[in-house]
């Protein structure tokens, strides 16, 4: 089994796979806490389509389909990093927006993807993923691959509701 990762582009054929993606509950819940329109989709996704974002987007691709996204941002926070014992650290972020692709290993294919390509291309040596406590199924993932749980916060989602999550951390020799 293997799966490939390709760039998010400027194109409505991308944007609508999102929208598509987003418009489940199991996905929402979880990534957007609510419904975005198309319109929104474009608005957020496409700079991030640019060679210059400083969030990439890539669609993860199995058996030629795609079936949901993978994203990553670099941490500037000089405190956070030392909190870390880090050098370049890096958030990820990811969904399997395809529900009939859920439970069948592909998120721990593209984390570990992800994670080589930030090693080897941006010199890597943390990566963190953020999920809401009660996101069970993406944190079991999470620890699949390898992270574990450092930490309990709580942070205002993307819809100004108070959330719990949990900071997960991968160091590079792990």
């Amino acid at each position: 089994m293997k799966v490939e990762l390709r760039r998010l582009e400027d194109d409505l054929d991308d944007y609508k796979l999102l929208f598509k993606w987003c418009q489940e509950k199991d996905i929402y819940t979880y990534f957007e806490q609510r419904k975005l329109t198309l319109k929104e989709i474009i608005k957020k996704y496409q700079p991030r389509t640019k060679s210059n974002s400083k969030i990439p987007v890539y669609l993860i691709i199995y058996e030629d389909k795609p079936v949901g996204i993978v994203q990553y941002q670099k941490i500037n926070d000089e405190e956070f990093l030392h909190e870390l014992n880090s050098q370049i650290a890096y958030d990820i972020d990811i969904f399997i927006g395809e529900l009939s692709y859920h439970n069948k290993g592909i998120g721990s294919l593209a984390i570990k993807e992800i994670r080589e390509f930030l090693i080897k291309n941006c010199q890597a040596d943390t990566l963190i993923m953020c999920p809401l406590k009660e996101n069970i199924k993406a944190i079991k993932c999470y620890q699949k691959c390898g992270f574990k749980i450092i930490n309990e916060y709580k942070s205002t989602d993307t819809i100004n509701n108070m959330q719990t999550y949990y900071l997960m951390v991968k160091k590079k020799e792990e």
